[in-house]
Parts: structure tokens; C-alpha cells; sequence
């Protein structure tokens, strides 16, 4: 057996492991973006464009609000699937607004667990989980196209493909 370090190019974060994870345990990247650690090299961005810092800027209070939104979900809903299912997301949520919050060297935000608003039932809560993904991914979509720098393009890039994936999380949860 061959203990191995994995590292993912978009979040950066270290995995050990075996064997190469089929997401990135932390951001929920795809493989394609986890190289051996030898290989990773912490990504440079010198400067941003006007467009590129404020839509990243954008992009963190998207997500800080979707991860106290999984977070609030997460205690509040009646079934252990659904309360473990959107304690993980807010967390890959969290993840994201850290990920961010580093390309434009700002502080890391600080996720209140508490600050969260949801109300209905588990219906309604992957309902909700559903239209804030579609959301994500519409902002997302728009902030790659509008980006010139190459890193923020690969940001913008994989959180659309992790999105996406949330979507499916949501749309495939059984009640």
C-alpha cells in the first residue's frame, strides 16, 4: 500500500490518500482538477480586472448565504439523510467562499452556523437548495465568461461543474 498526497488545483487543499479521490473531499472539485502533490503549484494572480474582483467579491456573499442556508437546513430538517446531506454541502459552500476570498486576498469569511434563515419542511429545503444551485451556476456562468485571467476562469469553471453536481444531489434526494 502506498500512501500517497493529493492536492486539488482549486481549492488547494491536501488529500492523503491511496488512492486519487474522485472529488476533491473539500470543494467537491472533479478528479481531472487532483494532481500527486509533488506536481501542484500554488496559483499566482498578480492583479484583477475591475469585472473579475467585484464578481468575485459577489461570489462570496453567494456562497456564505448558501452555506448558512445548508447550515440552518441541516438542523432543521426531520430526516438524519437530509440533516447530513446539507451539513456536508454547507461546508463545500464554506469551502468555496474561503477558496474565493484568496483570489482577491481578502479575509476568510467567517461562516455564522446560526445566522441562517430556512423554514418549511424537507420538501421545501431541497426545493430551495435546488433554486439557489440554478442561481449559483447562472452567476457562475456569467462571472467565466466575463473573466479574462486564466485562474479565475478555472475557479469560475469548476464551480459550475460542483454546482451543477449539487443540483443533481437535490434533485435525487427521496423524501
Amino acid at each position: 500500500m502506498t500512501i500517497r498526497t493529493w492536492v486539488c488545483r482549486i481549492c488547494g487543499d491536501p488529500y492523503v490518500g491511496e488512492d486519487k479521490p474522485t472529488e476533491c473531499p473539500f470543494c467537491g472539485a472533479n478528479s481531472k482538477y487532483i494532481v500527486h502533490g509533488e506536481e501542484y503549484e500554488e496559483p499566482v494572480i498578480k492583479s484583477l480586472t475591475d469585472i473579475s474582483r467585484d464578481n468575485v467579491l459577489e461570489a462570496i456573499k453567494l456562497e456564505v448565504d448558501n452555506s448558512q442556508f445548508y447550515f440552518c437546513a441541516s438542523k432543521k430538517a426531520t430526516t438524519m439523510e437530509l440533516k447530513k446531506r446539507f451539513k456536508a454541502l454547507g461546508k463545500v459552500e464554506a469551502e468555496h467562499a474561503a477558496l474565493l476570498a484568496k483570489i482577491v486576498h481578502a479575509q476568510k469569511p467567517v461562516i455564522d452556523r446560526d445566522a441562517g434563515k430556512c423554514s418549511g419542511d424537507g420538501k421545501a429545503f431541497v426545493k430551495e437548495a435546488h433554486d439557489r444551485e440554478q442561481r449559483a451556476i447562472e452567476h457562475y456562468r456569467k462571472f467565466l465568461g466575463e473573466a479574462t485571467e486564466l485562474r479565475v476562469k478555472q475557479v469560475f469553471a469548476a464551480l459550475v461543474e460542483i454546482e451543477t453536481t449539487h443540483i443533481e444531489l437535490a434533485d435525487n434526494t427521496k423524501l
